[in-house]
Formats: C-alpha cells, sequence, structure tokens
C-alpha cells in the first residue's frame, strides 16, 4: 500500500455524482487513463463528503504497482463506482521516492519502490 495527498471533487448528484454523501475511509475505483486501482480515502479535516464538494484527501493506494507510471505530482483520476464516474481528482504530493529525477546522462529515473 502506498499513501498520497490528492485534491478530489464530487460531482454533484444531478451532474450523475452519488446521491448521499461518503465517510472517511471510503474506498472508491480509482481510474488513472485506462488503469484501476483502489483506494480508501481519508478526510483529515472532516468526517464525510457530500455530492458537489470538494477537499484535500490521503489516498491509501491498494495496488499502487497498477498505476505507479501515473503516480506524480498533478496526475488526473477518477472516482469510480463501477462503471460511474462520481468524482475526479488531482495529486497534489506523491512519496519522494516516486519523484523523477535527471540522471547525470539526462534521462528521467523512477526509484524502485513499489
Amino acid at each position: 500500500m502506498l499513501h498520497v495527498t490528492a485534491r478530489i471533487k464530487l460531482f454533484k448528484t444531478e451532474a450523475g455524482g452519488r446521491t448521499s454523501f461518503v465517510r472517511s475511509g471510503y474506498r472508491p475505483n480509482l481510474r488513472f487513463g485506462d488503469l484501476y486501482t483502489e483506494g480508501a480515502l481519508t478526510f483529515p479535516d472532516r468526517q464525510q463528503m457530500y455530492p458537489g464538494a470538494e477537499g484535500e484527501v490521503c489516498v491509501t493506494l491498494v495496488h499502487p504497482e497498477y498505476v505507479r507510471e501515473h503516480l506524480v505530482v498533478s496526475a488526473h483520476f477518477d472516482l469510480m463506482e463501477g462503471a460511474r464516474k462520481v468524482g475526479e481528482g488531482t495529486l497534489l504530493a506523491v512519496p519522494a521516492a516516486l519523484q523523477k529525477t535527471e540522471a547525470a546522462s539526462g534521462a528521467p529515473v523512477t526509484a524502485d519502490v513499489l
């Protein structure tokens, strides 16, 4: 498992979002492009979020190896419940070991932590 920080927005009910709030610990599927993983969302500043709300969350990725190439700051992802997109998010922080750095040759390298 891997912990990252993200900003999410839950869609309003009338825009295809949920009809009820989610509690801290909510576990939607996360879609990065065409790749999926499961994540548990915890809310540092509240117990629940309502449709239409947005805020910063801690995301615990259950299988980060499935989406490794997408784990960079500013990466966009969708919150999914089955085939239904109920929200979206953007990564704000990922572990330093995943941050791409430039090798002496100028080629990007990433630490192998997954």
